[in-house]
């Protein structure tokens, strides 16, 4: 709820934590003329980013998979004419620029643990601390700020029979560099962005390494045609059928895909590679779960040093783990990198604990319906394209906003119908793979909306009189700058400018006169599509579940890339003799579990003879284990 007019009021904000999320709320606040006190445990700003071997945080030879484009703020453009991707260090350097031009860090009190956040009343928050002396203070705030981030509290599975491993077991909360593990026997669980990362720098210098993660989850390249991959983040994409919106267009694409590379494979007699093989078993390419950006573990698993499972762990021994299938993996490390738990123990509230169970819990992921403008959660945001720093902007701009009086938040039942709606909408559409996930957002979604709330959003009778900003605006990326154009806040000259800079430059003319005319032709029909679909209840609908084959041989030659390979498998093979490469036979399997049905345990670890399967397959055994798996 947006109001036309204005009764600022300058509050006195407690702001936890100097990470990106805590320097940009800053600087709104300070906009307001909010008055400002940052806790930072630390004795420098960067958050995450500020890395030192004695210190929890980004491992030593990160690269954001995120280009700098994205990881700015509207309010500091980058100093790079050409998009890349940032170091880690890069970064750092970038927000401490940030700080600078603000004036930002003579608010931050350095080596200031917070101890204790509690309400003295509906107005009104303790903050209770240890600072760089050792002395216990407490002082009071209008209103909270928590902006700690999720990357505090490793989240460690429940493994049987881990307690019972002999070797070493390391989280990547903890991972600066692959040394501590040259010459070992490694096995890595987790391949989000961070995990995968990892697993490909362990892969280099272990004796012996091995992924294991439970299914190939939706991932795009680094780089495409020249540029890196978020240069393709747009709204015309959005807009267009690219970038699906639900299950029906998400299965329609992944049939596309899969047929695109059947055809492509079918037509030479080579080895399938692992990304084209990842990218065939995906289940919804760009829907329903977040999108992982970091795709250079696959060459090491072309190349063999990095051996992948598709399945999950059953149990630990001494001497490594023992996975669903009933392969055993010798082992004298393991890494988990397996994400983070989400707590706000020091706020002494029971809203904190529901925000920590569920960020979605939280209008827009920031605030309770409970605590209202009191306090506010900014920088829980995970996007499935684009980055946290312009969804934790847009955060804070509204929360400064509401401090301000220039927004008001909906009337209580009201607020708590929005939030319930937009739960729904994320938890059971955009991520329904995901659910547990609360810090899921689409961004495109998310940011519109937080436009919207704040009146910043660009109506194209606004663009149309200028061509060539209406063209960047729609085909170029989806950049923070892009709500600096109007409203309050506005930076119209200089977010133009930016708005330029990003639109779609680097890639090849024959890919422009391509791309642009696709997406604004599927952006004239997918409104039509998408009412139809909604008309007569298809949205949810999955047409890309055909499983009509029964026996090994006819899937290899109708459903499985590179059919030229498989022109003569006899009953007596065994699964394993199929295929050259571990990875291909670790995919056949996976696909005949999630297609078929057919249990890990009757394929094991291919070590079956087609026959056997054959007759699950012929006897609709599949059904039955598809039921109880």
């Amino acid at each position: 709820m947006r109001l036309e007019t204005s009764n600022h009021q300058m509050k006195k904000v407690a702001v936890i934590g100097a990470g990106l999320a805590g320097l940009v709320t800053m600087r709104e606040l300070r906009e307001d003329s909010h008055s400002v006190t940052c806790f930072e445990l630390e004795d420098d700003v960067g958050g995450t980013f500020y890395c030192r071997d004695d210190k929890v945080g980004a491992y030593n030879d990160i690269h954001l998979t995120i280009s700098n484009y994205f990881m700015s703020f509207s309010s500091h453009i980058p100093k790079d004419r050409k998009r890349r991707y940032w170091t880690g260090s890069e970064y750092l350097e970038y927000l401490h620029d940030f700080a600078d031009k603000y004036s930002l860090k003579k608010f931050v009190r350095f080596k200031t643990e917070v101890l204790r956040i509690s309400p003295l009343d509906s107005e009104t928050w303790e903050v209770e601390f240890r600072n760089s002396a050792g002395e216990i203070k407490s002082e009071y705030f209008d209103a909270v700020a928590i902006c700690s981030g999720k990357f505090r509290n490793p989240n460690i599975p429940n493994i049987s029979g881990l307690d019972q491993f002999k070797g070493s077991i390391h989280h990547s909360y903890m991972y600066k560099t692959p040394e501590a593990f040259k010459g070992k026997d490694v096995v890595c669980l987790g391949v989000g962005e961070s995990g995968s990362d990892i697993a490909h720098q362990i892969s280099k210098v272990a004796k012996t390494a091995h992924l294991l993660i439970k299914r190939p989850k939706s991932i795009v390249s680094r780089i495409i045609f020249g540029d890196t991959n978020d240069s393709r983040t747009t709204r015309a994409a959005h807009y267009s059928f690219i970038v699906s919106q639900s299950n029906l267009e998400a299965s329609l694409k992944t049939r596309i895909v899969q047929r695109g590379i059947r055809h492509n494979e079918n037509k030479r007699e080579r080895q399938l590679s692992s990304i084209w093989m990842w990218k065939y078993l995906v289940k919804q390419g760009l829907h329903g779960e977040f999108t992982n950006k970091n795709d250079a573990f696959f060459q090491d698993i072309d190349f063999g040093r990095l051996q992948l499972h598709l399945t999950d762990v059953d149990h630990a021994v001494e001497d490594g783990l023992i996975l669903k299938d009933g392969t055993k993996i010798p082992c004298t490390d393991i890494m988990l990198s397996t994400g983070y738990k989400t707590q706000f123990d020091l706020i002494d509230h029971p809203a904190a604990k529901e925000a920590a169970e569920n960020i979605r819990n939280c209008f827009c992921h920031m605030i309770h319906p409970d605590l209202r403008d009191t306090m506010a959660w900014i920088g829980f945001t995970r996007p499935d394209v684009g980055g946290v720093p312009t969804c934790a902007e847009l955060q804070a701009r509204y929360f400064s906003s509401l401090l301000a009086k220039r927004n008001a938040l909906l009337p209580d039942a009201q607020l708590r119908e929005e939030i319930a709606r937009l739960k729904h909408e994320e938890q059971d559409f955009y991520f329904y793979m995901e659910p547990n996930k609360s810090e899921n957002v689409k961004y495109y979604v998310f940011t519109r909306y937080m436009a919207r709330l704040l009146g910043v959003e660009a109506k194209w009778y606004r663009l149309i009189l200028n061509p060539r900003l209406f063209y960047n605006f729609y085909f170029g990326s989806m950049v923070a700058a892009q709500f600096r154009l109007f409203g309050h806040g506005k930076n119209y000259k200089e977010a133009k400018e930016f708005v330029y800079r990003a639109g779609i430059t680097k890639a090849p003319l024959s890919h422009l006169l391509f791309f642009i005319p696709l997406c604004a032709g599927l952006s004239a029909l997918a409104p039509a599509f998408r009412f139809v679909a909604r008309l007569f209840n298809l949205e949810n609908m999955d047409v890309n579940q055909d499983s009509s084959f029964r026996t090994v041989q006819e899937i290899l030659k109708n459903q499985w890339p590179g059919c030229k390979r498989f022109s003569s498998v006899s009953d007596n093979t065994n699964l394993v003799d199929l295929f050259d490469k571990q990875y291909e036979l670790e995919g056949f399997k996976f696909f005949l579990q999630q297609r078929y049905g057919v249990h890990e345990s009757v394929i094991g670890s291919g070590q079956v003879s087609v026959s056997s399967v054959n007759s699950h397959l012929a006897k609709g055994h599949y059904s039955e284990a598809s039921a109880t798996s």
